[in-house]
């Protein structure tokens, strides 16, 4: 057990030097193996956890790589290690009438994007009930910057309504690290 305060999300990814380009997003989905499909990538993947996968975390490539995770019954995880993000594909990837968020952050323009909602397929603003809480529990005062401040609200977010923290074991999760070929989501 750690004295970490739950709030203090942000600094797990500085530890693992997974900061610097965050790119990830939170579906709703019944498992990971279900959005990876809705990827098209089940011919490129390996099965390991995020501690491993950081290894291919090449935020400037221009191959897109992801590694793919439950998150909690019925929401997965999706950490961008290379390439374009895959906001593009957000809306395609939740279950019908499902959700899915993105957050990015980039340390080169040193400002976090504002966080993506997608609503049964549909883009629309953040709803504005889910800042109350990490609000009123001051998620936005924890952290030692401004940006870690800011991530630590929006990962507040993403845990009360996914009902996980990021935490160590978020980081041990099995899942599969997937490579997107090119032209797999070519208009």
């Amino acid at each position: 057990m750690t004295d970490r305060d739950r709030f203090d999300q942000w600094s797990y990814f500085e530890e693992r030097d997974l900061a610097g380009a965050f790119v990830c997003s939170w579906v709703e989905a019944p498992d990971h193996r279900a959005v990876v499909t809705r990827l098209r990538a089940e011919e490129e993947t390996l099965a390991c956890d995020l501690n491993q996968a950081r290894r291919w975390h090449h935020p400037l490539s221009q191959e897109d790589v992801v590694w793919v995770a439950d998150q909690s019954p019925g929401w997965v995880k999706l950490f961008a290690l290379s390439g374009s993000c895959l906001w593009w594909a957000l809306d395609s990837l939740p279950q019908p009438g499902g959700r899915a968020f993105y957050l990015s952050y980039d340390q080169a323009i040193g400002r976090v994007s504002d966080p993506v909602y997608v609503d049964e397929g549909r883009w629309l603003d953040m709803p504005p009930d889910v800042w109350d809480r990490p609000m009123k529990e001051g998620a936005h005062l924890v952290g030692s910057s401004g940006i870690a401040q800011e991530m630590n609200l929006f990962l507040a977010v993403m845990g009360y309504t996914t009902g996980r923290f990021v935490d160590d074991t978020w980081f041990t999760t099995p899942g599969l690290l997937c490579r997107i070929r090119d032209g797999t989501w070519a208009p």
